[in-house]
């Protein structure tokens, strides 16, 4: 399947059975592909049409050329799908996108067809993504075969896999990534799964080479023997899967039956299932594109003892009550560390983790703040405050900065800012250009800190006990 899939996410030749313009599929398709300067070349099936979106068109499937087309997207009524695959697979086209719904979501009806469509597609040989899913877009091929509308920002290649079971959420959860700065490796929708899974996707995922970090939004799992093998698998080559899942509620679960058909499982059994493999859960969108973001550009910690500086009083009560909250270690400085700060720090400032350098203190002296808080064998993670810049020239902000950036090290302890202020376009690309991501928001923030401590828990008795269990 792997070696399948290797060819199925880079088409270079694709065909799009019902392309309109009466409906937003294939022109949100064909806008995705120019935005990316994807190399795919799409062949738009349409009786009634010269061309669909200023590209040539062709009258039927039987029209297409001859042993060129490595791909394609079937955007018909339900009703006519099966007649449609059936029809490509004739003409040795294997490789299938179903965009349309009316499937195992739409009640026992829909299951009926789905059923049919399994068996046609394993008799013809038809590796399917599909029915009732948007697409994807491997970005780090430049190859975009993704009908949705709604995902925005640079289309930057990148560390991340994103999955999704349902299109529309896992747009927005696109959107969040890349206006964060973050860079996607591979991005999926599975729709109702007939014959590619999530599975499926995950360990191609885990076995690409370009993926640090998968993130995913799922409503079910169909082959939970088989997630285990993957989450050994992701544990072993140290690539976090965090996923969103919902199904904590007999209403979440009645809404991801009806969205997929997805089986949402027990929520307390399938919290334990994830704390026994390392698979991290997240509850909102917001927490899982921060959780990313952390996974993506910071190296593990070697212990959960966290470091804080900033220049408010009431900041580091706000951040020690959050930490305490979210079980995070705030650990006292040594005395070494104490008495290093108070020489480089304003007399009256009092040297303490949280860090408060004072406003007198912040405008100098914070290379020596920086090392000294790295050299203390108490902490293991370092959050110092951090301004974001509007521009290159803006005054003292790249020099305060600097005094963190230039100790960034993959290899070293992870250094995570926390931003003054909100984050503009050109500091997430500065933040980027340096290797960092920052914490914006304090709430979700932290909770990616406290998954990434409790990540690197996870991979340390994974590897006392080789088999993670």
């Amino acid at each position: 399947m792997n070696e399948r899939l290797q060819k199925f996410f880079s088409p270079m030749n694709i065909a799009v059975v019902g392309a309109s313009t009466r409906n937003m599929f294939f022109g949100n398709m064909a806008g995705y592909s120019r935005r990316k300067g994807a190399v795919g070349r799409f062949y738009p099936v349409n009786p009634g049409a010269d061309e669909v979106c200023g590209i040539p068109a062709v009258p039927s499937i039987s029209h297409l050329p001859e042993h060129t087309i490595d791909f394609a997207v079937v955007m018909v009524k339900s009703s006519l799908a099966l007649a449609t695959l059936d029809e490509l697979a004739g003409r040795g086209i294997k490789n299938a996108l179903l965009i349309s719904g009316g499937f195992a979501e739409a009640g026992n009806e829909g299951a009926r067809l789905q059923e049919s469509l399994k068996r046609l597609c394993r008799e013809k040989d038809i590796c399917l993504l599909g029915p009732n899913c948007l697409g994807f877009m491997n970005v780090g091929d430049r190859v975009s075969v993704f009908a949705g509308a709604a995902v925005e920002g640079d289309l930057n290649p990148g560390t991340i896999g994103i999955l999704g079971q349902s299109g529309a959420a896992s747009e927005a959860i696109v959107t969040k990534v890349l206006k964060k700065g973050l860079g996607v490796s591979l991005y999926v929708t599975t729709g109702n799964e007939a014959i590619i899974t999530s599975e499926d996707c995950l360990e191609y995922m885990l076995e690409s080479g370009t993926t640090r970090v998968i993130i995913g939004f799922l409503e079910g799992f169909r082959d939970v023997p088989r997630m285990k093998r993957i989450a050994l698998d992701a544990a072993r080559r140290k690539i976090p899967i965090v996923l969103l899942k919902i199904g904590r509620s007999e209403k979440g679960r009645q809404a991801a039956r009806s969205h997929t058909g997805a089986l949402a499982g027990n929520a307390p059994v399938m919290d334990g299932f994830f704390r026994q493999f390392g698979i991290i859960r997240v509850e909102t969108i917001e927490e899982l594109v921060e959780t990313a973001g952390i996974f993506s550009r910071c190296p593990l910690p070697a212990g959960g003892r966290v470091g804080i500086s900033t220049m408010s009083g009431g900041l580091c009560g706000l951040y020690a009550d959050l930490c305490a909250r979210l079980s995070i270690e705030v650990p006292d400085l040594s005395p070494d560390t104490i008495d290093s700060l108070k020489q480089s720090l304003p007399d009256f400032a009092q040297p303490a983790n949280p860090l408060d350098v004072t406003g007198a203190g912040f405008t100098s002296g914070m290379d020596r703040v920086i090392k000294t808080l790295l050299a203390d064998e108490n902490i293991d993670i370092l959050l110092p405050i951090s301004f974001p810049p509007r521009s290159e020239t803006e005054g003292f902000v790249p020099g305060f900065n600097e005094a963190f950036l230039s100790h960034i090290d993959p290899a070293g302890k992870p250094i995570i800012p926390i931003t003054f202020r909100e984050v503009s376009d050109y500091a997430r690309t500065y933040y980027r250009d340096h290797g960092a991501y920052f914490i914006e928001h304090a709430e979700d923030g932290f909770k990616a800190v406290s998954h990434l401590v409790r990540y690197a828990q996870f991979q340390r008795r994974f590897g006392r006990t080789r088999e993670g269990i």
